[in-house]
C-alpha cells in the first residue's frame, strides 16, 4: 500500500473517508498537503472526545458556594507591602516566569493580525506587546534595585497558535524584542483540533485542507510539556508562573504582590478576580463547584444564584475570572498525568467548509463544533488554591 492508501484505510476505519472525496482532482502538491494535514490527527482520540461530549448530559445542577475566606488574599497595607518585597526578591532570584496567551487573531478588533500587535490608540501608538514588554522591563529594574542584583531577568513564555506563530515571531524580531534579551523569550504553540459536524464528521475547509481551530486555552498545560517550555522553566530554576491574556491592557506584569503572597503561602494554583459590573454580567465566576475550586460560566448560572446576596447585601458570586492565574511549576508537572480528565467544551460555530463542487463557503447558520478545553478546569486539582480578591475590597 502507498502512504496515501494507508491513510485512506485508517480514515475509513473511523468513518472519515469523506476527507478523500476530491482526491482524484488534486494536484500532486495538494495531495502532499492533504496527506501531511491528515497524518497529524489522532482519530481514536477525536472519536473518544466526540463520543464523550455528545453523550454528556447534565443530570443535576452543580452545588455552588463562594470561596471560603481562608482561601482569599486579604491583608493589611503592611501585609501587601511585605508580599510586594517577597515577590520582588523572588523575581530577583529568577524564581518567577510570565506566561502570555497570545494565540488569538484580532478579528473582533477589526484586524487580521495577532491581537498583541494591535495599536490601542495611545498617543505613543504602542502595541499591546510593546506595552507589556516595557512593564516587564520596569519590574526587572525595580527587583534589581531592591535586591542589589544585576541582570535580573523574568523569562517570558508566549503561547501562540498556528495562525499567529510566524507573524508574532516576526513582529518581535522586527522590533528588536522590545529590548528584552531573546534568550529570555520562549515561543511555543498551542494545539489544534479538527472542526467537526454535530454528527462527528471532520469538516474540510478546502478539498485538501482540514478545518481546524485552536483547542482552547486549557490546552496550555499540555502545550507547555510538549513544547519543552516546562522543562525550560525547571532548567532555569523557575518555581512560580504568572499567566495572563494578551488583550489585557491593564495587566500588572509579574504582579509582585500577588506573586509574593503565592510564594509565601506555597500556593500551587491561584486566580486574580474582579467584581462583576452587575449581577448577570457575562463573565465566569470563581467559586466552589461541588466542593472543589472552579469557575462556573455565566451561561450556567441561573438568575436566582447570580443575584443572591450575603448578610451584608453583597453579591455572593461576584468574583469574575479574567484569566489571570498563578501556578507553581510543581503543580504544572503534577497535573500532566491528569490532563486526560479535563473535559472538552463545544463551541457551535459557522465554519467555512467545502461544498460538493469543491468550493469553500461560509454558512449562514452554525454548521459545526469547535472542541475546546478551558484553562480553569484544572483548579479542582489544586491542593492549595488561592484567590486574590483585593479588587473586591472596595465593592
Amino acid at each position: 500500500l502507498t502512504p496515501m492508501d494507508e491513510l485512506l484505510k485508517y480514515y475509513t476505519e473511523y468513518g472519515q473517508e469523506h476527507v478523500f472525496q476530491f482526491l482524484p482532482q488534486l494536484t500532486e502538491g495538494e495531495k502532499s498537503f492533504l496527506a501531511q494535514d491528515l497524518k497529524g490527527i489522532d482519530l481514536k482520540r477525536l472519536q473518544q472526545t466526540y463520543k464523550t461530549v455528545a453523550e454528556t448530559k447534565i443530570t443535576s445542577k452543580p452545588i455552588l458556594e463562594p470561596f471560603p475566606n481562608i482561601c482569599k488574599v486579604f491583608g493589611t497595607e503592611d501585609d501587601r507591602d511585605h508580599w510586594n518585597d517577597v515577590g520582588l526578591h523572588n523575581i530577583a532570584e529568577g524564581k518567577l516566569a510570565i506566561l502570555l496567551l497570545a494565540g488569538g487573531q484580532g478579528t473582533r478588533l477589526g484586524t487580521v493580525y495577532p491581537k498583541g500587535m494591535y495599536d490601542v490608540g495611545l498617543p505613543s501608538a504602542k502595541s499591546l506587546f510593546q506595552l507589556q514588554a516595557e512593564r516587564l522591563i520596569k519590574v526587572q529594574q525595580i527587583a534589581a534595585e531592591i535586591s542589589g542584583k544585576k541582570d535580573v531577568a523574568i523569562p517570558w513564555y508566549i503561547m501562540t497558535s498556528e495562525s499567529t506563530k510566524e507573524t508574532t515571531r516576526d513582529f518581535f524580531s522586527k522590533h528588536g524584542y522590545f529590548n528584552i534579551d531573546p534568550k529570555n523569550i520562549y515561543f511555543f504553540e498551542q494545539g489544534m483540533l479538527p472542526c467537526i459536524t454535530p454528527g462527528g464528521k471532520i469538516i474540510m475547509e478546502t478539498p485538501f485542507r482540514v478545518a481546524k481551530a485552536p483547542n482552547g486555552n486549557g490546552n496550555m498545560y499540555q502545550a507547555l510539556h510538549v513544547s519543552g517550555a516546562l522543562a525550560d522553566m525547571k532548567k532555569r530554576g523557575v518555581e512560580m508562573v504568572y499567566q495572563y491574556s494578551v488583550d489585557n491592557i491593564l495587566v500588572k506584569m509579574a504582579d509582585p504582590v500577588f506573586a509574593g503572597f503565592c510564594f509565601e503561602n506555597k500556593a500551587d494554583c491561584a486566580a486574580k478576580v474582579v467584581p462583576k459590573s452587575h449581577p448577570e454580567e457575562s463573565v465566569g465566576v470563581v467559586c466552589m463547584v461541588d466542593g472543589k475550586p472552579g469557575v462556573i460560566e455565566y451561561s450556567e448560572i441561573d438568575k436566582e444564584t447570580a443575584t443572591s446576596v450575603d448578610e451584608y447585601g453583597s453579591l455572593r458570586f461576584n468574583a469574575g475570572h479574567v484569566c489571570m492565574n498563578m501556578y507553581s511549576v510543581e503543580f504544572l508537572e503534577r497535573i500532566l498525568s491528569q490532563l486526560d480528565l479535563l473535559p472538552y467544551h463545544v463551541a457551535k460555530k459557522k465554519i467555512p467548509a467545502v461544498d460538493s463542487d469543491g468550493k469553500t463557503k461560509t454558512p449562514s447558520e452554525n454548521n459545526g463544533w469547535k472542541l475546546e478545553q478551558f484553562i480553569f478546569d484544572v483548579f479542582g486539582m489544586a491542593n492549595n488554591m488561592k484567590v486574590d480578591t483585593s479588587n473586591l475590597n472596595s465593592t
